[in-house]
């Protein structure tokens, strides 16, 4: 009984491996770049600092400036976020809304594009509880969190397609 029970643990193992599976922020991604140069308009913003955070995770060497014309250069946009309302209630009020952040990102070397312009950009909707007002602002800086590790891990996606 002990031999079925590992083999089917195993079979189960394989299985969620083999479909992709993965806890959530538990994957890290390769940028197939050895060194970047990372220039924002908005450089302490806490979008560039989740993109400088993954970057170095992912072991690229960060250079700042150098007139290397060799090193890609990673150009990231200010965050634009918008939100409108999807639907009311009975009162007249807004109900549900659509939250939209998008950054622009150029990836160049030697003033070659690589990538872009491309406009990443994250959709999310959000429901707004007209009884909590305090619960609701917390809510929405959770959204908005969730929302730019998204758009950063979109963009790390895209450095990972890029062939060294």
């Amino acid at each position: 009984m002990g031999s079925i029970r590992a083999l089917l643990l195993a079979g189960l193992c394989l299985a969620l491996a083999g479909c992709g599976y993965s806890l959530r922020g538990s994957d890290v991604l390769s940028a197939n770049l050895p060194a970047l140069d990372l220039q924002s308009p908005q450089p302490n913003s806490e979008l560039a600092r989740l993109v400088r955070r993954n970057l170095e995770i992912s072991a690229v060497t960060l250079v700042t400036g150098e007139d290397e014309s060799d090193t890609p250069v990673l150009m990231l946009g200010s965050e634009q976020f918008a939100t409108r309302p999807v639907s009311v209630t009975p009162q007249a009020r807004a109900a549900q809304y659509e939250l939209r952040l998008a950054a622009e990102v150029t990836l160049s070397r030697a003033g070659v594009p690589l990538i872009g312009p491309e406009t990443l950009l994250v959709e999310r909707s959000y429901f707004e509880d007209l009884d909590n007002i305090s619960g609701n602002r917390e809510e929405l800086e959770i959204i908005t969190t969730e929302m730019r590790r998204d758009l950063v891990n979109q963009l790390m996606r895209r450095l990972q397609a890029i062939a060294p």
